[in-house]
Order: C-alpha cells, then sequence, then structure tokens
C-alpha cells in the first residue's frame, strides 16, 4: 500500500484522538481491572500560560548506546528519551486510563477478533505520511525480536492483515488477558526507511520532538519539530544529561542544574528542603534474584534455591537501600500489580518464614553449595550493586561464596539471556500490562533459566490457559491453582518492591505519569 500525504492537508488542523466509550463496540480487552475510561490527547500544553523558560533539563543514567528502541532498556529512565520522539497506539496514565495516539480505536468482534483502526494525518520526522502498513510493519518487528515479543503477544500473524490505508484486520490465536495493553509499549516506525543501524543514533518517529545531538553517556537533545501532527508541544526543547551517579544527580539538582531527576529514597528530604517536589512512585516493579536452573549447575536444586531465599535479609535491603519506604514482599512479584490477591501471599516457606540463616545453612549443606562460588550479576546500578552487597554478606554467613559482576546495561540483558553466565542475577521482572499473570507466564518463555521437564511444561499449560481466560476471577482461581508450581521450583526469589523517587521543580506543570512508571513530554511547561 503506498503512501500519500494528500490526506495530511486536509486534516492535520482537525485530526483530534478519538475518546473510546465505556459501551460500544470498541474494546478495552485486557485493560486494567475494573475497565478504564479512555481519555483524549492532543499532545499539547492546552491553555497554559506561555512558559517562562522553554528549555527542560532532564537527569537520566544508564545509557544503552543506542536511540534505537529496541536496544533501550527500562533502567536508568532514559526510554523518556524515547517518548519524546516516538509514539505508540496508545499509552495509560497512572490511573489506569487510557490515552489513544496514533490508533483512535481497537473495536471488538469477538474475544479474538478486532478492528484497529489509526489515526489519520499524521506524519514521522522526515515528513512521510504513517499509516497501518507502518504499524503493521513494527508489529512485525517486535515479533522478531525476543526483547519486544510481549508487545504483540498472541497475535495471529497468518490472519491478521491490512485492509486499507488505516485499518488492521487485528486477530489473536486465542483470547489474551495482556495482549491488548501490551501495545502501549509498541512505538511504531517508518516501513519506507527504516534502517536499524541509522536508527540507533538517528531517530524518526512521530512524536512531536526530533533529536538533534546525542552524545553517548553525556547528553540528549531534542527539539520541537515543525509539522508534529498534534498541537505543539510548550516546551521547545529538552535536554537530557547523563547523570549516572546518584550524589550527583542530587548536586545537580542542589545547583539547579536539572529540573528533573530520579533521586535515592534516602535523599528525599533533603532534596525536598532544597523546594522541589517529591514524588513516590511504583508501576508494579519488585526486585528479584533470577537463578539459573539448569541441572547439575549449583542451583539447580530447588533445595541450593531456597537456601538462597532464606539467606538474604531482605529487610536490610528495604531499610539500607530504600530508607524503610520498600515492603518485603510475601510472593515473587510486586503486590501493586492489578490482579494481585491477598490469598496469593505467604503460600510457600521462603517467604512465610523468610530469613532464617540456620535453615539456610542447613538446605546449603544438603544441597552441596557450601564452600562453592556464585556469581551474582547486575546492571551496574547502585540500588543493584548495594543488593548485591548485602546478599554476598548473607550468603558468606552460610558458608556460600559470591563474585559479584556488574554489567553496563546495554551488556547486562544480553547476559541475562543466556543461564550459564550466572547463578543469580538481580532483576525486575515487569510488564506494560502491570498483570502478573503475563509476568508470572511470559518471563519464563522467553528468558532462558534452564527449566526443563514435566513440572515445566505444566506450569507453562496452566499459565498460558489463565492468560486465555476472560473471566477476572476465574483467571483468579487459575493462578491461585498454579503459583504453588512455581513456588515449588522457584526459578525467581522476590525481594523487595521496587520503588522509585522522583523530585520535580515547583515550577514544573503537565506531568502526567504514565502507568509504566514514566511521563508523557507533550504538555509539559513551567508555571509564570
Amino acid at each position: 500500500m503506498k503512501k500519500t500525504s494528500k490526506l495530511l492537508a486536509l486534516l492535520l488542523a482537525c485530526i483530534m484522538i478519538a475518546t473510546l466509550a465505556a459501551c460500544g463496540g470498541s474494546s478495552d480487552s485486557g485493560t486494567v481491572s475494573g475497565g478504564t475510561t479512555d481519555s483524549s490527547s492532543n499532545g499539547g500544553g492546552g491553555d497554559a500560560a506561555a512558559p517562562v523558560r522553554d528549555t527542560f533539563n532532564v537527569a537520566v543514567a544508564m545509557d544503552s548506546g543506542t536511540l534505537h528502541p529496541f536496544g533501550v532498556s527500562g533502567a536508568g529512565g532514559f526510554p523518556s528519551v524515547l517518548n519524546t520522539c516516538y509514539e505508540g497506539l496508545f499509552y495509560y496514565l497512572a490511573n489506569g486510563t487510557r490515552v489513544w495516539v496514533l490508533a483512535t480505536s481497537i473495536d471488538r468482534i469477538t474475544d479474538i477478533h478486532y478492528t484497529m483502526n489509526i489515526r489519520q494525518g499524521v506524519t514521522f520526522a522526515n515528513g512521510n505520511t504513517m499509516n497501518a502498513e507502518d504499524v503493521m510493519f513494527s508489529m512485525e518487528l517486535c515479533l522478531n525480536d525476543p526483547r519486544n515479543a510481549l508487545n504483540v503477544k498472541g497475535i495471529d500473524f497468518e490472519k491478521t492483515k491490512v485492509t486499507d490505508e488505516y485499518t488492521i484486520d487485528l486477530w489473536y490465536t486465542e483470547f489474551n488477558a495482556a495482549a491488548d495493553p501490551g501495545f502501549a509499549s509498541m512505538y511504531v516506525f517508518d516501513k519506507d526507511t527504516y534502517d536499524e543501524q541509522d536508527l540507533a543514533l538517528n531517530p524518526n518517529g512521530t512524536g512531536p520532538y526530533v533529536i538533534t545531538d546525542y552524545v553517548v553517556n553525556s547528553h540528549v537533545i531534542a527539539e520541537a519539530r515543525e509539522g508534529y501532527w498534534g498541537d505543539p508541544p510548550a516546551i521547545k526543547r529538552i535536554h537530557f544529561k547523563v547523570i549516572n551517579e546518584e550524589a550527583q544527580r542530587v548536586n545537580a539538582l542542589e545547583t539547579g542544574d536539572v529540573d528533573t531527576a530520579a533521586i535515592p529514597l534516602k535523599d528525599a528530604a533533603f532534596v525536598e528542603s532544597l523546594g522541589y517536589d517529591v514524588v513516590d512512585l511504583n508501576a508494579g516493579i519488585a526486585l528479584v534474584t533470577y537463578f539459573n536452573l539448569t541441572e547439575g549447575t549449583l542451583l539447580g536444586t530447588k533445595e541450593a534455591r531456597y537456601a538462597i531465599a532464606h539467606a538474604i535479609d531482605r529487610q536490610a535491603i528495604v531499610n539500607v537501600v530504600y530508607d524503610g519506604r520498600s515492603k518485603v514482599l510475601d510472593w515473587p512479584i510486586s503486590e501493586s500489580l492489578i490482579d494481585y490477591e491477598p490469598r496469593f501471599a505467604n503460600m510457600h516457606e521462603i517467604y512465610s518464614i523468610g530469613h532464617n540463616p540456620e535453615r539456610a545453612k542447613a538446605l546449603a549443606e544438603q544441597s552441596g553449595i557450601v564452600g562453592e562460588t556464585l556469581r551474582l550479576i547486575t546492571n551496574g546500578s547502585s540500588d543493584y550493586i548495594t543488593i548485591a552487597e548485602i546478599i554476598q554478606a548473607d550468603l558468606l554467613e552460610i558458608g556460600v561464596n559470591t563474585e559479584i559482576i556488574n554489567y553496563d546495561q546495554a551488556t547486562y540483558f544480553a547476559i541475562l539471556m543466556d543461564e550459564s553466565n550466572y547463578e543469580i542475577a538481580i532483576f525486575n521482572p515487569a510488564a506494560p500490562s502491570v498483570m502478573a499473570c503475563d509476568i508470572l507466564a511470559m518471563y519464563l518463555t522467553f528468558i532462558p533459566q534452564g527449566w526443563h521437564g514435566a513440572s515445566r511444561d505444566r506450569y507453562g499449560e496452566l499459565s498460558m490457559a489463565a492468560l486465555a481466560e476472560t473471566d477476572d476471577k476465574t483467571r483468579g482461581d487459575m493462578i491461585y491453582e498454579y503459583l504453588p508450581l512455581f513456588l515449588e521450583y522457584s526459578p525467581w526469589f522476590g525481594l523487595v518492591e521496587g520503588v522509585s523517587m522522583r523530585a520535580n521543580a515547583k515550577d514544573l506543570r503537565g506531568l502526567e505519569y504514565t502507568l509504566a512508571g514514566g511521563f508523557t513530554f507533550s504538555k509539559v511547561y513551567f508555571a509564570s
């Protein structure tokens, strides 16, 4: 289907994002619990007063060395850079409200059959018109990338077709409770000019900004672009400054060098005293220890994994890393996930008993890991490193040695994808859907850990069946049924809630926090 720019001139001035009615033909399959009330988005500053200044200085960390969306990880806030120049079909605000962007609706025909309507009058930064072919192309790119396959899980690509310039006939192989929310993490690429290497330095999206300067591990400059399909953003220039050290970010706030930054919890009171607003965030993220489950390796037995779990003083992690503002987990993932139920708590002794060095030592001796050295990998962030050091000290108390290996963020995920590289990994399983059934089913599918055999097959069958269940209560019953299989095998052990804090300048207005934990830029402005 050939692109056209004719519609742009006719529609650019009048295109607004359609609001999905609470009833009617449009679908919210897999949305947050209780349904959502969808919101319109115009991409601009609305009726805000003229900005006092038009440069927004943002601290980010852990540059992945690329601006291609498939190479940028969720750590360090660096995905916020992408949110300036790329857009998706929709996103969710922190309260669960869905905001349509490049799609205007996804209309339900049956549980597995939908019509996806694509917004007209949208252009990429290079001037090309965006249409359904670009969306389909982007979906196929995600399918073939293990890091992004969750964005399009369950889609039947044999049957899903572009039916006209702005319509996709969307089919799933079966109903998936978390399928629709996955689209919230999918950016749309220009099919005609897609070049993976070029996009690493020169993003080409439909967003309100273009990247004009990028120096790896230094800074990124985003400038408001002419010809943006929505209302022009109030902030004309965003200066992302790569500041990896927490103390340096706090210092940058103190000197006024940045307007917003992620900060350590222990510095929250001090930063507030400087006159900043401090926001406490949790996007369904928890910190866990991933295990190498390969049979015959050091942690190949469940007793060895139980030993590690009982040895870790998780309250020390809460106190030291999160200044007492986090919480020890009572199951493998975050309790802030939208389908968490209290009955899921403490279903195994590694959670109900928790820290017990004597029990840990007995299990370590039984499993033969006393005197052995375990490789513990992190992504190099200060939080992960401190957690690793606490675990190292705890394991030493039961006679188990630990070698901590810190990778840069760009390398870490590739290392994690091969279980032979580690015995333990500090990780944060999460999902765009913010649903437990999604995380528990899918992470064991796309990150190899070495769990094989009848128990894995049974777990996979039950967990995937829960994702395919349309009724929320029945799905919860199914999680309750298969959760003991997960806990018995313990592919990972939940540590603490992944609380984060962000400091914002007092005169910042228009911040919209998303369900994924970030915020949008199109409506941000400085008060007069």
